[in-house]
């Protein structure tokens, strides 16, 4: 089995067990900002677009929703979604033209695990906006590192075509979550194994705000969210414009 069989059959499996539920939740979240800020110009990128689950939400509300994204195998889920689809590292974004509302969602900013990074990704976005751009994205709150990502016992999902478990660990002087993913999926009618481990920054409020500056970004909101309902804030959602 290739680490791309894997990689593909985990991305078969998050989009089943998790992304299509989280994506449920933020879907209000979405609606209510583009109800209270119209836009002139009906263009959206989905930088991380993943499995592309924003991309027909925005196309069914007018939009020419684009994605972008560093994996191919992400890519090919997304592509029973979506059509406008472009490989690339949101560090180095592949375009020179500007989007009116852009998105990253599933705390794929998370992953950048050096701040330099977290602010090269808020610079490259900040080139693809104007005046009229809305940027909207979500990043874990950092108490849920300590609470979630430090609990024993593994998230565990399951569905009739694939079993998916998250085991987490949490180190605070590192500010590193690790998650180690197992399971399996019948991704085209093949069985396929999986086994693959994460890695996730925690980072602060604070800090998100100080790169989002360095951009020359400026969060005109920023919410608390609880996306399962659970009573806890799990997710910190930013809606941001050019300066």
């Amino acid at each position: 089995m290739s680490a791309a069989e894997s990689y593909g059959a985990f991305a078969y499996a998050y989009d089943q067990a998790l992304g299509e539920r989280y994506f449920r939740a933020v879907r209000r979240l979405l609606v209510d900002v583009l109800e209270r800020y119209p836009s002139e110009s009906m263009t959206h990128l989905d930088v991380c677009c993943g499995t592309a689950l924003a991309m027909p939400f925005f196309a069914g509300r007018g939009f020419v929703s684009t994605g972008v994204d560093i994996s191919p195998v992400m890519l090919n889920v997304a592509r029973k979604r979506a059509r406008r689809l472009v490989g690339g590292d949101t560090r180095a974004l592949p375009f020179r033209t500007a989007f009116s509302r852009i998105t990253c969602l599933y705390d794929s900013l998370n992953h950048l695990l050096d701040p330099r990074d977290l602010a090269a990704a808020f610079r490259e976005i900040a080139g693809v906006m104007d005046g009229d751009s809305l940027f909207l994205f979500d990043m874990n709150h950092p108490q849920i590192y300590p609470e979630v990502w430090g609990m024993k016992e593994p998230f565990v999902d399951e569905g009739p075509d694939f079993h998916l478990e998250i085991a987490t660990t949490y180190r605070r002087r590192e500010g590193l979550g690790r998650a180690l993913v197992t399971g399996w999926a019948v991704v085209g009618g093949k069985h396929i194994n999986i086994r693959e481990r994460h890695t996730q920054r925690s980072y602060e409020r604070d800090d998100i705000v100080a790169a989002l500056g360095e951009a020359g970004l400026h969060p005109i909101e920023m919410r608390e969210f609880d996306p399962w309902v659970e009573g806890r804030t799990v997710k910190l959602v930013f809606v941001c414009r050019k300066r």
